[in-house]
């Protein structure tokens, strides 16, 4: 009793020396200013307030959003608390005007359901995967410490002096720590949560070497699922075997990604880690099936062996069918390992992959896929799908495709041949065009605190290493192919 009550102490002491420079005058005020857009609701469990990580900004902040034309302050608060976290408050009073928005202390109506484990940046996840935005504006919701908070990655980072006072002025909401809510999942999940966590006991009691060489196999399998892995890939057969085949590889991904997202949207089953927090050992945000890894996976490879094996003979059929089936299987072994899919999620993401290799084989060919009709029916596709879905991942799609599609004049007209140095040096040459450009794009947004300009902000850089890997591998290969090549 002593230890916990010296322990209490303690953390009281060490808050208030922490936040003597953080402390600051809160007045609310009692008319609402005319300028007032936004509005955002503090909800307190202890010495924790709820934050969600934003997909868009990609940092915390408190639930909040803009206040519709129907709606006071309060009830846009209380809304937009509901639809990023989903959990139902009363919004009980003005904290401070801060800015454009309103600040309100809130308290839920029924305890927050909070995962008992910490997550790696210490922090406790809240079960919110029946929120309205989640997956779409939200890829997660926590208790926080506001004095874990650094500025960097809070999206409004000169409010950060403020979060501390408006957590000690907000009446504290009830909360559920659990450790296991598997009985919440279907019958087929439960079984499967069995198996999982039979496997996490397996892995558990493996020796730390073992454990190691384990995790590292795992984290090389799935790679193959990883957008940035992909993209790489993308960059390295434009320059290796020409902007043909990087096309037909670039729209095959555009599509599976499309195809992925939208299937995650219609069934949004949860992950098992949300049911089971033990069982994650790896990072993932949305929705569970299909598993988008295990699909793009599934097609990537697929592609390879029909561009490299099909056709080929026997042995090289055979063999290559052989590895591609090891590495498809091994994605999805990963991505169950890692505790972020059912079994189920990823045999339904394998089907698939192959319904949409057998598609593709028809309407990606060669011929086609340098046309300005394919590309310019996926924009219109991806355009369609980003306004209905509102999804940023769409909206980034619909960037590349558009870029892509603004770039086909840039083609050669005919095959080129270079030196084995010169594909090298054009592939080291997009990679870091590539890599420059993500950089200063991820800069430019870093400074931006408007969702909307940050969404526009990302997708213009998507738009513009679609451009470079299109327009800047073209003329870099028609630059350097020998002279007798040159169209």
């Amino acid at each position: 009793m002593f230890t916990s009550l010296f322990a209490s102490l303690s953390w009281n002491v060490h808050a208030e020396e922490a936040n003597k420079q953080r402390i600051v005058s809160v007045e609310p005020h009692d008319e609402q200013p005319a300028n007032l857009v936004g509005a955002a609701c503090v909800i307190r469990h202890g010495k924790q307030m709820v934050m969600v990580s934003e997909i868009i900004s990609q940092k915390l902040s408190i639930p909040g959003g803009y206040i519709d034309n129907l709606d006071t302050a309060s009830e846009a608060a209380r809304r937009e608390a509901l639809e990023e976290t989903g959990l139902n408050v009363d919004v009980v009073r003005l904290l401070q005007y801060r800015g454009r928005a309103a600040i309100f202390a809130c308290v839920t109506t029924e305890p927050i359901l909070v995962a008992k484990s910490e997550t790696s940046e210490q922090r406790q996840q809240i079960a919110a995967w029946q929120a309205a935005d989640f997956s779409r504006e939200i890829q997660a919701v926590y208790l926080v410490s506001p004095l874990s908070v650094r500025d960097t990655e809070y999206r409004f980072p000169e409010d950060t002096t403020y979060l501390y006072q408006w957590m000690m002025e907000t009446p504290e909401s009830e909360a559920v720590f659990y450790t296991d809510i598997s009985d919440r999942a279907s019958q087929l999940h439960q079984n499967e949560l069995d198996l999982l966590k039979a496997l996490k006991r397996w892995g558990n009691n493996l020796p730390d070497a073992v454990k190691i060489v384990l995790d590292c196999l795992m984290w090389l399998l799935n790679l193959s699922g990883e957008y940035w892995f992909v993209f790489l890939l993308v960059a390295v057969i434009a320059a290796l075997f020409g902007p043909t085949v990087m096309l037909q590889l670039l729209a095959a991904t555009v599509l599976t990604i499309l195809v992925s997202t939208c299937l995650k949207q219609i069934f949004y089953l949860p992950r098992p880690f949300y049911l089971v927090p033990v069982l994650q050992n790896g990072n993932a945000y949305g929705f569970s099936f299909p598993s988008g890894h295990t699909l793009l996976a599934t097609v990537i490879w697929g592609m390879f062996w029909m561009k490299l094996c099909a056709g080929k003979s026997w042995l090289r059929v055979w063999g290559g069918l052989l590895l591609v089936t090891c590495l498809i299987i091994g994605q999805a072994i990963a991505r169950v390992w890692f505790g972020v899919h059912f079994i189920s999620d990823t045999i339904a993401a394998i089907l698939i992959g192959i319904a949409l290799l057998a598609l593709f084989s028809r309407l990606i060919t060669p011929a086609s896929i340098r046309g300005k009709a394919v590309w310019l029916g996926m924009t219109v596709l991806t355009g369609v799908a980003a306004g209905l879905t509102l999804l940023p991942a769409h909206t980034y799609l619909f960037a590349i495709s558009l870029g892509v599609f603004l770039s086909l004049d840039a083609l050669p007209k005919a095959s080129l041949t270079l030196s084995v140095s010169r594909h090298i040096a054009v592939a080291l040459v997009l990679l870091a065009g590539s890599g420059a450009i993500a950089y200063f794009s991820a800069v430019i947004t870093s400074f931006s605190t408007v969702s909307l300009i940050t969404l526009g902000m990302r997708a213009t850089g998507a738009f513009l290493l679609a451009v470079w890997l299109v327009a800047g591998s073209s003329f870099m290969l028609k630059l350097l192919a020998d002279p007798e090549t040159t169209p």
